[in-house]
């Protein structure tokens, strides 16, 4: 009988594969194994220590006390103060606060609960993120990309706070990923799903706004699908005026427009005229922060800087070569981050949650814009790995300095105080973010006039921005005619409580 002369092949099942199949196998393991243990090594320094580090910021106890009034007694407000009648809390969307009064259902209400749920959205944006960089630029790109945004120091810090921006970026990054999607594949409904997740992000928070000048950049620079591209904008606006729609009858009626009230409220404060406390007002009082309170920070603002540079750079090779050429390969990155720099540049609110918004899509603009220059220039290889090992050894220094090495929860400090030293009847001027933390009535600085005669205690804040309100005598007397018990300083604040004789 004739022998075959070839080799008998393995069976596609079996455990003699080939070295091309053994290099598939590995790859695929590598594809899953490289960001899932990023991400587990970001769960984890997000996660520790949670509670207390770093110290409750300002708007947490604020938003802790409105999700937990939802909670409790389904009523959409803050802590009530003395002598003042019952008031919706409007100044952001509810959106947020429902959220999170069903969290507090499942794990309870507090600052630290709110905390664990503002890390795992992160997490969740830091997943939909590397998709969608992966999505444009490829694994290896994407893999470089999210390493340096998961241990970026600012980040690092700002992600374990309970601030509403956690949230807001899952359904910002879910709405550009959508849109890539519906651009890899255009069809009329992947374009309005798209749009529709822009107008979510936009009515969850009020600066999700700077999704839409995002979206229409890109189409000015990449120039097609125009008649989908409308349909999207055209979405996002419905998503609004829907928002519009049902808000205004359910809050604005008989004599009080709450709504629409806190609304232009809310833009008076973007375009400067009505003061905000707490938030930066000049270049000076940037740079102050910067060289004192926030210089461990260092590194993350460098970073900014770096990626400032590589955004003018490609917008200087336009206006030299008249075309738009040169932004086309990284479009959606470069629209989402001078999106970014106009809209963020241009309000009047600047507070450190805000900055996360610009730093975000600043670093993945950089961190994708790099790998092409090294690759185009092999001698600087070497340079390059090195300096991404310090930035990325520096970003988790400034967590240290910054969160590990500090103890210093001033909020939680004064609560305790004042549940253990101050009578549960009295009376207590005091600012919000406090106020909302106490068991006892309150009122707050900024109507001191009112409780004049029924306060017996008096709790002044105090940062570099933000100061006791000037122009009040009412508050001042009473200081003047108080005794001070206890002073708490943390990493940027003093806190003083002080006893009315």
């Amino acid at each position: 009988m004739r022998q075959s002369l070839t080799a008998p092949q393995p069976h596609p099942g079996s455990r003699h594969q080939g070295p091309a199949s053994h290099r598939k196998a590995a790859s695929r393991r590598w594809e899953l194994a490289a960001p899932g243990a990023i991400l587990a090594v970001a769960a984890a320094l997000r996660l520790w220590d949670l509670a207390g580090k770093p110290g409750w910021q300002s708007d947490e106890p604020v938003y802790t006390s409105i999700a937990n009034n939802v909670a409790t007694f389904g009523t959409l407000n803050e802590h009530l103060q003395y002598g003042l009648s019952w008031t919706p809390f409007l100044f952001h969307p509810p959106f947020y606060f429902l959220l999170l009064a069903g969290w507090f259902k499942l794990a309870g209400a507090g600052v630290p609960q709110a905390r664990l749920l503002g890390v795992l959205m992160a997490l969740i944006m830091l997943a939909l993120l590397f998709r969608l960089l992966w999505k444009l630029h490829g694994q290896r790109t994407a893999l470089i990309a999210l390493a340096f945004v998961a241990f970026d120091g600012w980040l690092l810090f700002i992600q374990r706070v309970s601030y509403i921006e956690n949230t807001l970026f899952v359904l910002v990054v879910g709405a550009l990923l959508l849109y890539q999607r519906a651009l890899e594949r255009p069809t009329r409904l992947r374009f309005l799903v798209a749009g529709a997740a822009v107008g979510c992000a936009i009515v969850f928070k009020q600066t999700g706004t700077y999704l839409l000048p995002t979206v229409l950049l890109h189409w000015l620079i990449i120039r097609r699908e125009h008649r989908n591209h409308l349909l999207l904008t055209g979405a996002a606006l419905l998503v609004v005026a829907l928002y519009f729609g049902i808000m205004t009858p359910l809050f604005d009626v008989g004599p009080h427009l709450w709504f629409l009230d806190d609304t232009l409220l809310q833009l008076e404060r973007v375009v400067d005229l009505r003061h905000s406390g707490g938030t930066l007002t000049s270049p000076l009082s940037f740079v102050y922060l910067l060289a004192h309170q926030y210089a461990v920070f260092l590194p993350s603002f460098l970073a900014a800087l770096a990626g400032f540079a590589l955004v003018v750079r490609r917008v200087v090779q336009c206006v030299r070569t008249r075309s738009v050429a040169p932004l086309r390969r990284n479009a959606l990155l470069f629209s989402w981050t001078a999106a970014a720099i106009v809209v963020f540049g241009a309000s009047e609110l600047r507070y450190q949650q805000y900055f996360a918004l610009l730093l975000v899509p600043l670093y993945c603009f950089l961190w994708t814009e790099l790998p092409a220059i090294v690759a185009s220039r092999p001698q600087l290889s070497r340079a390059a790995a090195a300096a991404a090992v310090v930035v990325v050894l520096a970003g988790l220094g400034s967590f240290y300095l910054r969160v590990a090495s500090r103890d210093d929860n001033v909020l939680a400090q004064v609560r305790q105080y004042a549940m253990t030293n101050i009578p549960s009847s009295d009376v207590v001027v005091a600012p919000e973010q406090i106020g909302d933390e106490l068991n006892q009535r309150w009122c707050s600085v900024y109507r001191a006039p009112v409780c004049r005669y029924a306060a017996t205690y008096v709790i002044t804040y105090v940062t570099f921005l933000q100061g006791n309100p000037t122009g009040d005598p009412v508050l001042y007397a009473l200081l003047r005619n108080s005794v001070k018990l206890v002073t708490f300083r943390g990493f940027k604040e003093t806190v003083t409580v002080w006893r009315v004789r």
